[in-house]
Formats: C-alpha cells, sequence, structure tokens
C-alpha cells in the first residue's frame, strides 16, 4: 500500500479537530505539527499560542525543548563515533569515564546497554531531581552540578542494579548523561558541539538549539507552562542544565524535526548528503528488548538505541520517540516502508504520541477511530467520564481518566472510596479487592448516562 501524498480535506479536518479536542482536555496552550511523506512535508501546522502573555500564535517553526527525543540524537552521535571507528558498542562506561564503577571485571556497563536502557540500573531521580529544582518543585534533592556529582550517585547506588545481562529494560535518563560524556571523551568535543557539527548543521537544523538564551531570543520560540496542583498551567522559564543536554535538552521546532525524520526515513541520507551509513544506522533501529514505554495498548512494543520499536503499527513497523521536560513535549515518528512520517511538540507537558500515531494513520489512508487501540479507549473513556450523583445528590461520583488509569471517586470525606475501572470490550468493570464487578451502563445520549454499581443508581450531571 502506498502512502497519501497528502491530506485531503476531510483528513485534514478530522485531524485538526482531534488536535483541537486533545489539547482542550490537556489544558495545552501550543501545539505544532508537521508530517512528511516521500520526502516532502505535505502538511504544516501550528495551533494555539506559543505565548499567552503576549499572545503569540503557534507555528510549525516555533521553537520547543523536546525533551527526550534528544536520546536519538544522543544515540546518532554514539553510531557516528563507531562509525569512525572511535569507540565500540560492547565498550565498558570504565574505558571512558574512569571514575565509574559497575563491577567492570566480571558484570560491565557497557555502550550498548546505556542505548537500550538494559544496564539494570533503575531511576536514580536526577531527572526529576534537576528539573524539579530549576522549576522550583524541590520534592526530591539531588545537588548534582556536574557529570561527576553524577558518577558518584551512581557508584554509591551500585547495589540497585537488579540485573547485568542486558535483557530488563529499564528506561535511564542517568545512562544517556553517562553517554553524553562518552561522546565528550571519544571525540574530544563538547557534547552539544559534537550534535550540532555531525548532525544539526548537515540537516540544515540552523535553529535547532541547546542552549536557553537563543530560544529566549529567538522570534519564534515557546513560552513554557507548568501543570499546577489545581490542574492550571503556570509560566515556567524553560529548564536547561549541562546534565540533562544529552538526555533530553535539545530544542527544536516540528519542521527542523522533519528534516531529521527525512534522513531516518531515507536510510541516513538527507538532501543528497550522507549523515551517517545506512547498516550503522540500522543498528539503532533493531527490537533489542521488550518494551514498556512509552505505554502502548498494542503487543510490539521493543526498544532499540534511543527509539521506540513497533513491530505492529496498523501493519507495518513504525519507529519514534517521545519527550516531556514539564513545561515542552514533543514526538518523531516514522514508517519506514512507506517513507512516511510526523513530528510534533508542545509549550506543555501530555503524551504526544497519540497525536503522532492519529496522523500517521491518516497519511496511511486509514481511520484512526476504527483502528487505533488508544483513541478507540478514549473514546470508551469519553463515554462514562463524568460528574454523578444519585437521586437527589444523595451520593456523588466523579468518573475520571488519571494518568492511564480510568477511576471512579465515589462518596465523600470518610466515607469515600477510589476505583479503578477496567474496560474489556463494550464492557465496563470496577476493581475491588481480588475481584472486578460489572458496571450497568446504560447511554441514552453523551449527556444522560445512568450507572449502576452495588445498590447505587447514579445518573450523570455534568462533563469533567
Amino acid at each position: 500500500m502506498s502512502p497519501v501524498k497528502s491530506l485531503d480535506a476531510r483528513s485534514r479536518e478530522q485531524l485538526e479537530t482531534y488536535v483541537a479536542e486533545t489539547m482542550r482536555q490537556n489544558h495545552l496552550y501550543g501545539l505544532s505539527i508537521s508530517l512528511v511523506s516521500d520526502g516532502n512535508i505535505v502538511y504544516s501546522h501550528g495551533f494555539g499560542t506559543r505565548s499567552v502573555d503576549p499572545p503569540l500564535p503557534a507555528t510549525p517553526d516555533t521553537l520547543y525543548g523536546i525533551g527526550s527525543s534528544t536520546k536519538f540524537f544522543t544515540a546518532i552521535a554514539i553510531l557516528k563515533l563507531v562509525e569512525k571507528g572511535k569507540l565500540g558498542l560492547n565498550d565498558p562506561v570504565e574505558k571512558y569515564i574512569k571514575s565509574f564503577k559497575s563491577d567492570p571485571e566480571n558484570h560491565p556497563v557497557i555502550i550498548h546497554q546505556l542505548l537500550s536502557h538494559t544496564s539494570g540500573y533503575p531511576d536514580l531521580g536526577m531527572a526529576n531531581g534537576v528539573i524539579g529544582h530549576l522549576l522550583g518543585q524541590q520534592s526530591i534533592w539531588s545537588p548534582l552540578g556536574k557529570v561527576e556529582d553524577l558518577v558518584s550517585h551512581i557508584n554509591r547506588a551500585h547495589s540497585e542494579r537488579v540485573a547485568t545481562d542486558g535483557t530488563i529494560f529499564m528506561y535511564w535518563n542517568e545512562g544517556y548523561i553517562l553517554l553524553g560524556q562518552i561522546i565528550e571523551e571519544a571525540s574530544g568535543m563538547k557534547y552539544t558541539d559534537f550534535v550540532k557539527k555531525n548532525i544539526l548543521e548537515p540537516l540544515g537544523m540552523k535553529r535547532s538549539t541547546f542552549e536557553r538564551s537563543k530560544l529566549e531570543a529567538d522570534k519564534d520560540s515557546m513560552v513554557g507552562y507548568f501543570m499546577e496542583k489545581d490542574g492550571s498551567r503556570g509560566l515556567r522559564k524553560f529548564p536547561t542544565h549541562p546534565l540533562i543536554d544529552a538526555a533530553g535538552g535539545l530544542l527544536s521546532s516540528s519542521n527542523e524535526l522533519s528534516n531529521f525524520v527525512e534522513m531516518l526515513i531515507n536510510g541516513g541520507t538527507f538532501n543528497g548528503s550522507r549523515i551517517i551509513k545506512k547498516d550503522i544506522l540500522e543498528k539503532a533501529f533493531a527490537p533489542y528488548v521488550r518494551s514498556s514505554f512509552p505505554p502502548s495498548l498494542g503487543e510490539g512494543s521493543y526498544y532499540g538505541y534511543g527509539i521506540t520499536v513497533d513491530k505492529n503499527f496498523l501493519g507495518h513497523l513504525k519507529l519514534g520517540h517521545g519527550g516531556n521536560v514539564a513545561v515542552a513535549s514533543a514526538y518523531f515518528g516514522f514508517v519506514p516502508d512507506l517513507k512516511i512520517g510526523v513530528s510534533l511538540a508542545s509549550n506543555s507537558d501530555f503524551l504526544t504520541s497519540p497525536i503522532g500515531d492519529y496522523a500517521l494513520a491518516l497519511l496511511m489512508g486509514k481511520d484512526p477511530e476504527k483502528v487505533l487501540p488508544w483513541v478507540i479507549f478514549q473514546r470508551k473513556v469519553e463515554v462514562i467520564s463524568g460528574k454523578y450523583e444519585t437521586f437527589k445528590g444523595g451520593v456523588k461520583m466523579v468518573i475520571a481518566l488519571k494518568g492511564f488509569v480510568l477511576t471512579a471517586d465515589i462518596g465523600e470525606g470518610t466515607e469515600s472510596m477510589s476505583l479503578p475501572i477496567l474496560i474489556e470490550g463494550n464492557k465496563y468493570f470496577v476493581v475491588q479487592g481480588p475481584d472486578k464487578v460489572e458496571l450497568d451502563v446504560k447511554v441514552t445520549s453523551p449527556e444522560k448516562v445512568d450507572v449502576r454499581f452495588d445498590r447505587m443508581v447514579f445518573h450523570k450531571v455534568g462533563k469533567l
């Protein structure tokens, strides 16, 4: 099957409606998206505002923080050094970072394990601590100023390593910071300079940067909005710190990210120039380990080197990566055999990949509402979500999606309880200890929904 060359009016309207709904539900201010097909940008659009005060529109050229989407740039940088013979994928970390200790005699952490998140180390709190400090959310105290501090922190956590054989996937931001340092040691250049010279500049990504000063000086750049405890979005400066550069520090636009996506689709070339050898690049695309990240309703999710590998996206291989840095989020994804791809970013944090998948499905000529598990799940959630009361408001209930869990909060005060809801087919169940109990759901219209649970009958009285 060949992809469509562009979105027709109906598909464009469907995508823009879905984006608008998603922005409303997630309290997003701005979002930009670009789609590529056969080497051309076939759709690019900005939604909402990149700044509320002064009010400025989001555009496909707006600069955003792309968070962990940066990891694949780091992976490409490592593979460039492999291509140049400067390092090997099975080299131990200690070869480049002398102070790093991970049982080097018997079970050293190797570069392959850092790239694929299979070192066996769990999250040690670096990202939350550093970013939380920069945003004034000091829930975790991590006084880390330089790589040496991080290495010392990891060395003290040696007993936390749960596996050494590289078969367990645990997403590890700290590992990508180590990769950034390895790049510096092997290349003799600053990490950011190496990425700029070997990836950004050859791809024509002239405005993409790791420097917040350039973000603030740029005439088309995001203002970050942080989710406050009350659900509102508060103004925050973009958090930058040398420690997070290689794990999630890049700033880019959806249009410039499209150049990166096009290079990946073309096996390492862009505008006729070879960025990286195809056989070296394809090492990143191998499904090294089964992945639970990002959350997926499919069965084919794996992790390569800095990239997720979905073996069965509507019958095709899809690769991509998302990112979130508290005041910004992003995603890029592509289907190699169809030569189509998507890049998008927002100035708030949220799960970006569903919008990317929605757009890719449309480019494949499919109806996302009928074929994407996440969208089908969303629609079933929408049916039942809302505010409920029993007769005359005797007992109140709120059904809402919290993160990835649909929950029923019933009652108030000491008499309240919170129960997770499972969706199986077109049926809804609440979980009570070891049991699940089916809810009797009667839908007369989107506004009139009745839910019978145990001895109570709840009537929908409002939206969330």
